[in-house]
């Protein structure tokens, strides 16, 4: 694995840079820094890593531009993939272990991931802006002519790809020399060359946006001009029109990049030359949209004006200057609009409420609960009710958001209520189970904590391409990342848990906390709670000799979006087949998930529907369990329960989701998708003594307790740890 770094007068993001690259979960890399001449103390930084770690090798050479320092550090590189990073630029841990795994995976040409912007003091979470929602992001991988539907990006960075070596030197791809603009001809070549291109929707790539790079300096003189339309040229002349659509994709990237372009970076001087040699360019191209071919709208309007074809140079440029002097207030118009809507409407009375609360102090004892889809279960009650009977938050304002009167009237608040919404927006500590709505905003000196609901057998977010999901909503991913730049800590159970989240959200390993879960501390306390058990038997009517499987199976990605009727469940194990073939013996316990149609995906037969009871005290009293992919399997294996696993949709489950491999293979008593192969994994299960076995290592090296302890008293973690101690 090469990494290549060109280095121009980057001494102020350098260390940020390189520290990335060197902080990577997967170690075995080489990164090349060529310095191109740089007058600040750019080499001498570079130098000092060089001689710090055998890593990084250093070349100096005399300022040839960021095409020539690209090109010969590939003369240079020995890896089998290499990563272009900018200087001013940095990625995530994660980036090489995740897109090298895909690379060998696929054994692609290239892999291509997302990015976001660094904007600190701008208001976005954590100081990052992610809000691509590209066309192809419901694929997982692009084969052969397909490879072109990256010519729909938003914009054409080579340093959002992973190239596997090989297939760059055979097609003879390299950057031009001496011009800006040489991301365009590159990436132009790569994709359009590309036979397998694998797609990671996670924004691995960080841009720092500034002043001083070389595609915002300069632009007093026609260096842009000359260097764009160099590129625009190049690319149609590259390009290899093997997808009919290739050239209508590309040139309408270029027709949606002229428009800032005009605007920002070519001086008024040189704006009707730039734009005749455009319409030239586009003309000799001779471009066609064919049916059922996704562009823009000034592409569209162009072909429907025949700009191109009949060099209508005034009309290109009045259409360009016109959507350039137009579009900014007709937006601002639109948002004008909405706020004043907005504020008339009761969620902008709302809004304005919690503006007042935000701008005020926060509510120092407050801490709030809220629970997965606002209930009140899982690690989010059995944490509430630890610090109910804790002396040490005698006093404090504890407050559990939900409708379940199991929480005294005292303790619980309404979900989607105004003073809720407040309550939230000044709470010192908010606690978390799962994704936190977007009505809910963080004060700035509140600590969110997120328990989330289980360890990942499933892949989670940005491990898995989510196909159905990205279909029906294109910003999900940006908008769950926007929420996970909000937490402060996130709560984990075992070290390949930690592992996993790590890839899955981009968490920061600082943020990770090792306490275990609160619900699998409530089995372990009441593992052997006898009457606790029996209680809970007698409520299901169960007799007392009777065997319990309990089954629980998790939802479909397949059926996101879909009605009852339309949805898939054929997944689903026919309980009154099991029920009839383990006889009077077993007692056969079901319990539903909040996206499974017990009623429709399942004949129950003689089973007990115990959807409505708490999934915990069903494991107290189960002497096997049946699952597919929840996480519920860690948490039976806590306290010895066996797990058979019920799999019948194994090729559509990894189309649509997936599974980490490594967690789901770990400690299973059986799989199977078939019936007369569960009847005997299911009798030989609970014919096995029970015994506490862990599905992973499972840890506890911290106190949730402290950390919530030392939020309120806004103390630093380390603090509070030592204190504990």
């Amino acid at each position: 694995m090469s990494v290549i770094i060109p280095v121009y007068n980057a001494a102020e993001f350098l260390h940020r840079c390189i520290d990335s690259v060197l902080a990577q979960t997967m170690p075995d890399f080489e990164l090349i820094a060529i310095n191109d001449g740089s007058t600040d103390t750019s080499l001498e930084i570079l130098e000092q890593y060089a001689a710090s770690d055998p890593r990084v090798r250093v070349t100096d050479q005399e300022n040839a531009g960021q095409g020539s320092a690209r090109n010969r550090a590939l003369g240079l590189a020995t890896g089998r993939y290499v990563l272009f990073v900018d200087a001013d630029d940095f990625i995530e841990r994660v980036t090489l272990q995740v897109t090298t795994e895909r690379a060998e995976e696929d054994q692609s040409d290239l892999v291509h991931f997302d990015w976001k912007l660094y904007s600190p003091g701008t208001g976005h979470p954590g100081g990052m802006h992610y809000y691509n929602a590209d066309p192809f992001w419901h694929k997982r991988v692009l084969l052969g002519a397909g490879c072109d539907e990256l010519l729909r990006v938003q914009n054409f960075y080579s340093v959002t790809n992973l190239y596997r070596r090989g297939f760059l030197a055979t097609h003879g791809i390299v950057f031009e020399e001496g011009r800006i603009y040489e991301d365009n001809p590159f990436v132009l070549q790569a994709v359009n060359r590309a036979e397998i291109a694998s797609l990671v929707h996670s924004p691995l790539y960080t841009i720092n946006p500034h002043p001083e790079s070389t595609t915002r300096s300069n632009t007093d003189t026609d260096k842009h001009v000359r260097d764009h339309l160099h590129a625009v040229a190049r690319t149609f002349e590259l390009l290899n029109r093997r997808n009919p659509r290739a050239a209508a994709y590309l040139a309408a990237y270029h027709v949606k990049k002229i428009g800032p372009y005009y605007e920002r970076r070519i001086p008024r001087r040189y704006r009707r030359a730039y734009i005749r040699e455009f319409v030239e360019i586009l003309h000799a191209a001779q471009i066609e949209i064919p049916p059922a071919t996704s562009t823009n709208a000034p592409m569209r309007l162009a072909m429907r004006l025949r700009l191109f074809e009949e060099r209508r140079y005034t009309a290109f440029q009045a259409m360009i200057s016109g959507k350039n002097a137009i579009m900014p207030r007709v937006k601002r118009g639109k948002a004008w609009l909405r706020r004043q809507k907005h504020r008339r409407s009761k969620a902008g009375a709302w809004s304005a409420q919690l503006e007042r609360v935000l701008a005020g102090p926060v509510k120092s004892d407050a801490i709030t609960f809220l629970g997965l889809d606002f209930k009140y279960t899982g690690n989010s009650r059995y944490l509430f009710e630890q610090l109910l009977a804790d002396e040490r938050f005698a006093g404090l304002d504890l407050k559990f958001v939900t409708t379940d009167t199991r929480v005294p009237e005292h303790y619980r608040l309404p979900p989607s209520n105004a003073g809720t919404n407040a309550h939230l927006a000044r709470s010192r500590v908010v606690i978390a189970e799962s994704w936190i709505p977007p009505h809910v905003r963080k004060h700035r000196d509140s600590t969110w904590v997120q328990l989330w609901h289980g360890t990942p057998i499933k892949r989670m977010l940005f491990d898995s391409h989510e196909p159905r999901i990205i279909w029906n909503r294109r910003h999900h991913k940006t908008s769950k990342y926007r929420d996970i730049q909000q937490w402060d800590y996130f709560v984990v159970d075992s070290e390949i848990a930690a592992q996993k989240f790590q890839t899955a959200f981009l968490l920061d390993p600082a943020k990770i906390v090792r306490t275990g879960y609160p619900r699998v501390a409530y089995l372990r306390d009441h593992a052997n709670d006898r009457p606790l058990q029996q209680r809970i038997r007698s409520e299901l009517g169960i007799a007392p000799k009777q065997k319990i499987v309990l089954y629980a199976p998790t939802w479909r990605d397949y059926n996101y979006g879909r009605s009852l009727e339309e949805g898939d469940f054929s997944y689903v194990l026919d309980l009154q087949e099991l029920t009839s073939e383990l006889g009077d013996e077993y007692a056969v316990v079901f319990h539903d998930h909040g996206y499974l149609s017990s009623e429709l995906g399942t004949n129950r037969g003689t089973a007990i529907d115990a959807s409505d009871m708490e999934t915990q005290e069903l494991l107290l009293i189960a002497d096997v369990l049946v699952t597919d992919y929840s996480s519920v399997a860690f948490d039976a294996q806590a306290i010895g329960l066996p797990v058979v696993w019920h799999i019948a949709d194994a090729e559509m489950f990894e189309e649509s989701r997936g599974v980490y491999k490594d967690v789901a293979s770990a400690g299973r008593v059986g799989a199977t998708g078939s019936s007369e192969m569960l009847w005997d994994l299911v009798q030989a299960a609970t014919g096995e003594p029970r015994c506490a076995r862990e599905l992973t290592e499972v840890i506890a090296h911290q106190s949730l307790e402290l950390i919530i302890l030392g939020s309120i008293a806004n103390s630093r973690i380390d603090a509070v740890f030592d204190a504990g101690t």
